[in-house]
Formats: C-alpha cells, sequence, structure tokens
C-alpha cells in the first residue's frame, strides 16, 4: 500500500444534533466513514472525549480535524471566531490545536464573525467550512452562498475569502409557527415533499413577488382555512413557501447581499431542493451543491493549509 492510500487523517462534522466523521487516505479518498447522534446537544460535560472515541473505534490514531458546534462555547473546546473577511488560511490560522486523551493531534476549525455598528454583527459556526469546500472546488466563484437550515446564512464570497454574511433564523421560525403559534391547528404535515406542492409556489410568490409583509402574510394562513378550506398539507407548503420567500425578499432588498450576483445553494437534498425551487419561481438561477460533500472537502482543505494532510504530491 502507497503512502497516499494510508489512513492520514479523521474530519469530523460535529453539529448539535449528531456528529458525521471520515477517515481520509493521504489522496484525501475516503476510506470510511461513521456517525451517531452524540450531538453538541447531547453530550454531557466533559463527555467529548469519550463520544469521539466511541465514534472513530477501530480506527487508527491519525489526526483529526473538527468543524461545527463543536468548537462553540458548548463544545469540546471553544475555538475563537476568525474576522471577516475571512480567506481559508485566515480561518486556518485560528484553529484551536489541542491532543486527545490518546495523545492524537486534534484541530478545531474556528467559526467566522462580522462586526457591523449598524446590525450589531453575526456569527457563523460550520457553514464556514462547506464554503471553503466550494472554493476548493471553484477556487474562482465570486458570488452569494446560501445555506439554508435552521438559521440559515447567505455569505457573500469575493477574492477567495468570506467577506460578508447574514443570518436568517428561516427554519427555526418556520417550526416555532407551525408547531408552537396558533397557526399549528392550520397546517399538518403530510406525505409529500413541500416545495413540490402547488400551494408552496404561492406562498413564495405572496412574499416575493407579490410583496405581501412578511407578518401580515403569515396570518393569511389562518384565513385561508377559515374562508377557503384550505387542507392543512396544503397550507403547511403554503407556510413553507411564505418562511423561505420572506428569506429570499429581505436578502434581496438588502443591497450589501443582493447584487445580481451568482448563486450557490448549499444544503441537504430536500430543503436545497425547496430554495431551488422558490428561486426559481422568483426568478432568479441558482445552483445546487451537496452540503455533506463539502464538509469533507472543506475539511480536507484546511487540514493541507495547516500541515495536517500532505497533498497527494508529496505523499
Amino acid at each position: 500500500m502507497s503512502r497516499a492510500s494510508e489512513p492520514a487523517l479523521i474530519a469530523v462534522d460535529w453539529g448539535t444534533t449528531n456528529v458525521r466523521a471520515a477517515l481520509i487516505d493521504g489522496a484525501g479518498r475516503v476510506i470510511a466513514e461513521a456517525a451517531s447522534d452524540d450531538g453538541i446537544g447531547t453530550v454531557p460535560a466533559g463527555g467529548h472525549a469519550a463520544a469521539f472515541a466511541r465514534l472513530v473505534a477501530g480506527w487508527p490514531s491519525v489526526p483529526a480535524i473538527m468543524a461545527g458546534m463543536v468548537g462553540s462555547r458548548q463544545g469540546w473546546r471553544e475555538a475563537v471566531y476568525a474576522a471577516c473577511p475571512a480567506s481559508p488560511a485566515d480561518i486556518a490560522a485560528g484553529m484551536l490545536r489541542m491532543e486527545g486523551e490518546d495523545g492524537r493531534p486534534i484541530a478545531i476549525v474556528p467559526g467566522v464573525m462580522v462586526r457591523s455598528p449598524d446590525r450589531d454583527g453575526d456569527v457563523i459556526r460550520g457553514e464556514e467550512t462547506q464554503i471553503v469546500g466550494l472554493l476548493a472546488a471553484e477556487p474562482d466563484f465570486d458570488g452569494v452562498v446560501v445555506l439554508p437550515g435552521t438559521h440559515s446564512k447567505w455569505a457573500t464570497v469575493t477574492g477567495g475569502a468570506i467577506a460578508d454574511f447574514q443570518t436568517f433564523l428561516t427554519g427555526e421560525v418556520f417550526g416555532l409557527l407551525s408547531r408552537q403559534s396558533f397557526l399549528r391547528h392550520s397546517v399538518k404535515d403530510g406525505e409529500a415533499e413541500l416545495s413540490a406542492l402547488p400551494d408552496f409556489a404561492l406562498g413564495v410568490r405572496r412574499t416575493v413577488l407579490d410583496g405581501l409583509p412578511f407578518l401580515a402574510a403569515i396570518f393569511s394562513v389562518r384565513a385561508r382555512q377559515l374562508l377557503d378550506g384550505v387542507a392543512p398539507e396544503d397550507n403547511m407548503a403554503y407556510l413553507s413557501g411564505l418562511v423561505i420567500g420572506g428569506e429570499i425578499a429581505a436578502a434581496r432588498d438588502t443591497n450589501r447581499l443582493w447584487q445580481g450576483r451568482a448563486l450557490r445553494i448549499v444544503g441537504s437534498r430536500s430543503l436545497a431542493r425547496a430554495y431551488a425551487r422558490a428561486f426559481e419561481i422568483a426568478g432568479y438561477e441558482a445552483e445546487v451543491r451537496d452540503g455533506s460533500h463539502l464538509v469533507t472537502a472543506g475539511l480536507l482543505d484546511f487540514a493541507r493549509i495547516a500541515g495536517l494532510l500532505a497533498s497527494e504530491a508529496s505523499a
């Protein structure tokens, strides 16, 4: 076996609800993968080393690089945010380095922050690694990267660096409205994917094209049920369209983020499809990239910059 094909690195994406790891060889190829529900939100204080050991049991003691909430204040160790504008090298320079209980070198990728007197700043942790993975594949990319989720991020990328970004609490607001607000009586989960239903498109049009104010638009979910007898499953799709459309409209109306530039959507398949459909309805072209793949690609790039993983040529 050549050095390039031997295990050389463990890349870890450690979020709030779960953790995923990939064992990678010297050429950057994935040899094995593992996952568990030991997210940062469930691992007790002081239990991170044991959770990691369980995850990679039987794997060789090669260096590990980690991204996500593992570097938050609630994580294994806090990695201080790098400041925007932040290139991959800038972020890698801020990595927190430590040793595991078995002497394994471990590096935790820091998040990125924005200091802004007009909007009180912003932070990102985990998604920066996906953006770096995108830049590894498209080094000349200049545009906006949309990373949908519980807290959606819109990042402006230029000159090979994250220049700025803004967070929208889209997923969290959708969860609160559909499960805890009075609207829960007007919506219901169904078997169909929400973005595939006609009412999703109508919701997007209401907030993006028709200009219905978001706080007024969401009340229409209730009115549709009372006045028109709209089925709860269709209303759930409508609410999803309103919320995602509201995010797009807000970003479009913020000149700092929306300038008719190239768009990339990075996320899970179903959520990325929903955003791609919403952009299509709104009249904008956006290309979708797989978020899981880009996390691994970003961690690989960070590892090479930090000297944790030799390049294929030098392996």
